[in-house]
């Protein structure tokens, strides 16, 4: 099984430490960009998997 990461999973990934960034530094007070883009990459990367298939 191998995982192929294009250019939206990168974005989605970069969104991710972008949005825990701020959390941690306290620019957003709530998780809720990193909990969308977790869903995001979940769905994408399933995604992919079952298309190879």
């Amino acid at each position: 099984m191998e995982t192929k990461f294009d250019w939206i999973t990168a974005f989605i990934v970069v969104g991710l430490i972008a949005t825990l960034i701020a959390f941690f530094t306290g620019v957003v007070p709530y998780p809720y960009g990193w909990i969308v883009f977790s869903v995001m990459l979940v769905y994408r990367l399933g995604a992919s998997q079952r298309r190879e298939q």
